[in-house]
């Protein structure tokens, strides 16, 4: 386990479960979150997003977490050796 996506609805709990993943692996923590969107809310220019997107995929170790783009989640899943799809009811996301 190298390079981990942790993926699904928002409010599922992918943050936390990244957070303590990162700890036990040692691997390093990702959050698309803050790629895609300035202090402020404000968000980053799409390929300024994907440029820094590519480059995290070109590492050989992380766990990256968060859904980012449709464009993006592709490569990204295609790349990792791990996947985490987070599936809890609806109602828990609230």
């Amino acid at each position: 386990m190298r390079k981990v996506a942790v993926f699904g609805n928002a409010g599922g709990g992918k943050s936390t479960l990244s957070k303590r993943l990162a700890e036990m692996t040692g691997l390093p923590l990702v959050a698309l979150d803050l790629l895609q969107y300035k202090p402020g809310g404000g968000k980053v220019p799409h390929e300024e997003y994907k440029a820094a997107h590519n480059e995290i995929l070109q590492q050989d170790r992380w766990i990256v977490d968060g859904y980012g783009s449709l464009d993006t989640i592709w490569e990204r899943l295609e790349v990792a050796d791990t996947l985490v799809y987070l599936d809890m009811p609806v109602l828990l996301h609230y």
